[in-house]
């Protein structure tokens, strides 16, 4: 293992999560606001949006495992800078093209680098812990991820006004190319050369079996949220894009709440089993309710599941900095996201045609049914005494 020097929390802390933000206020269009533009305005199926977006699940799938290991074996700041260049000219390319296949190709190297963006994202706060604020400096990198998110989604509706999507796609493209600047400022991650035989003796311990069996069931409901989500809310709910903005910012900024007001409770030991249970009644109880069509009470629902889904995100960052370490996290983290996007592609591929031959709030409903049945073995796991943390 090669050591890197002690850094300063504006480097350790701030910067990665300050960069984060940033990608997340610009990209924020690329993800719920995509299936508009490919039905609406390129004209493809509701098969091909699925399809586009089994893709962007398969990017993850794989992203994951060569972007674990090689935040392993180079520090992760290299690897953000490599993926913010390749997005910004996926990005310059996609805003010319409208063929189906060449759009699936660019989509495809899209989502290929903004899984490695957000592991390698990742790691760089997760390999520079001490182990003893895990729960407050990830709590930090959430908020800003969902403040940018939620601040470039309330806008969003505006900017694709003016600019149109192809106008976006290059403004967007534009500032990944300029947030190399501040990463080439982000404190070096350790490195180490690790045999694939150590990561395997890490994976087939029976709770980090558990741990992925877990968050690939809990998953599905993101596939099912790209594929559904934003067309649920123009089709049944009849909102323009504007009110869809808002809309989703108020989820985000839920994410942020419960990022910044919960988040740095969990590490106390032995809480996690009661955070899990509590996210995943939140998060289930929240993707039924929104399905109303009184934008009211969906809009109140869908804070609700964006609060579980908060306390599930910083459990799932929680959950790999307990169970990993740190020589071998990112291959062992890229080994949870191969599972977390196997989740995301079976949720995508189900949703995406049951939605457009039913309705695209029965996928919807019927995920948040899953999430409640998620619960069920970690209330048992309580009863009998037992503790994950």
């Amino acid at each position: 293992m090669t050591p890197t020097p002690p850094h300063s929390r504006s480097q350790t802390d701030w910067l990665p999560s300050l960069i984060v933000g940033g990608y997340g206020l610009f990209t924020s269009v690329m993800f719920f606001f995509m299936p508009i533009y490919f039905a609406d305005e390129l004209g493809f199926s509701g098969i091909q949006i699925g399809q586009l977006y089994s893709v962007l699940a398969l990017a993850g799938f794989l992203a994951a495992l060569p972007a674990g290991l090689g935040n392993d074996r180079l520090t992760s700041r290299s690897l953000i800078i490599g993926a913010l260049v390749v997005q910004g000219g996926a990005l310059f390319l996609l805003n010319r093209v409208s063929l189906f296949p060449v759009v699936l190709a660019i989509y495809f190297v899209w989502s290929i680098t903004n899984n490695v963006f957000r592991l390698s994202a990742e790691m760089q706060m997760l390999k520079s812990d001490t182990g003893e604020r895990t729960s407050q400096r990830m709590s930090l990198f959430l908020a800003c991820r969902f403040g940018g998110l939620a601040i470039g989604t309330f806008f969003a509706g505006y900017v694709l006004y003016r600019l149109d999507f192809r106008g976006t796609f290059l403004l967007i493209g534009l500032f990944c190319l300029f947030l190399i600047v501040p990463a080439y400022r982000l404190a070096p991650t350790p490195i180490a050369k690790n045999r694939l035989s150590a990561y395997w003796g890490d994976l087939k311990s029976w709770p980090v079996i558990l741990f992925i069996g877990w968050m690939f069931l809990f998953t599905t409901h993101w596939g099912v949220e790209y594929t559904c989500y934003g067309l649920f809310l123009k089709r049944e709910l009849h909102l323009s894009l504007t009110q869809m903005g808002h809309y989703m910012c108020v989820e985000y900024l839920a994410v942020l709440a419960t990022a910044l007001l919960i988040g740095p409770r969990m590490g106390r030991p032995g809480a996690l089993t009661a955070y899990g249970i509590a996210g995943l009644l939140l998060s289930g109880v929240g993707h039924i309710g929104m399905v109303n069509h009184h934008v009211a009470v969906s809009l109140a629902f869908r804070a609700l599941h964006g609060v579980g889904d908060g306390i599930i995100m910083v459990l799932t960052y929680l959950g790999i900095a307990r169970l990993f370490d740190v020589n071998r996290m990112g291959g062992n983290a890229g080994a949870i996201n191969l599972a977390m996007t196997l989740g995301m592609i079976t949720g995508a591929l189900i949703a995406g045609p049951l939605g457009e031959k039913v309705r695209y709030s029965l996928p919807i409903w019927v995920s948040g049914i899953l999430l409640l049945l998620l619960a069920l073995p970690l209330v048992a796991k309580t009863r009998l005494g037992k503790r994950f943390g």
